[in-house]
């Protein structure tokens, strides 16, 4: 019985996984993303995928679970994405396919970390605010800094990230650990934003979605 229920658990994030693969694929196309700009600009960044997994992670029972699930879930949305892209389009992005595979490998550790946000340790806090300081990092960074974005796009962006970032919220577990998740969050955004336009790190957002 506790195997079946385990295999349910992981099954869930699989099949949404798939979903939002193939969703990220349908809407990268030039009618779609001449017509509707923001849904390219949502599926193609990392704040939908880092959002999804937090979630996935948080709600987990274990952090071993929350591990495995995280991997499950990134599983399924990069199978059923450069499925689609070999399969439908023809095209072999080997480049991509070994980034995002590589990347893919290392969300097992991410997943177990964000479990421990339910944790009372003093590092909890920390740990919770990290999906937040990439939700505000990336935006200002592909929206707000990005001279050809129109205020209308980089607004929507904008609320879409504090859509995710509300029901991130509400899933972390008391209210003081969201107060300070938000602080840290915008704290590290800041000094992240402040490193990379002086050139002391590189730009990951523009690195990774370029290759």
């Amino acid at each position: 019985m506790a195997k079946d229920s385990n295999i349910r658990r992981l099954l869930l994030p699989f099949i949404i996984g798939i979903v939002l693969g193939i969703t990220a694929k349908l809407v990268d196309v030039p009618d779609i993303t001449a017509s509707f700009p923001i849904l390219d600009d949502i599926m193609g960044r990392f704040g939908i995928w880092v959002w999804a997994a937090a979630l996935i992670s948080i709600r987990s029972k274990t952090a071993v679970l929350a591990a495995a699930r995280s991997f499950v879930f990134f599983a399924g949305m990069l199978s059923a994405y450069y499925s689609y892209t070999v399969l439908y389009l023809n095209f072999f992005p080997g480049t991509q396919i070994i980034l995002w595979s590589c990347i893919g490998m290392v969300t097992p550790f991410c997943g177990f970390l964000i479990w421990h946000v339910r944790s009372e340790r003093y590092y909890s806090d920390f740990l919770s605010s990290l999906p937040f300081s990439i939700f505000f990092t990336e935006w200002y960074l592909t929206a707000f800094a990005a001279w050809n974005w129109s205020a209308k796009d980089k607004w929507l962006l904008f609320i879409v990230y504090v859509l995710f970032s509300i029901s991130l919220l509400a899933a972390v577990p008391t209210n003081r650990k969201r107060l300070f998740s938000l602080i840290y969050g915008v704290v590290i955004s800041i000094i992240l934003i402040c490193l990379i336009q002086a050139g002391i790190i590189v730009n990951p957002y523009e690195q990774l979605l370029n290759v």
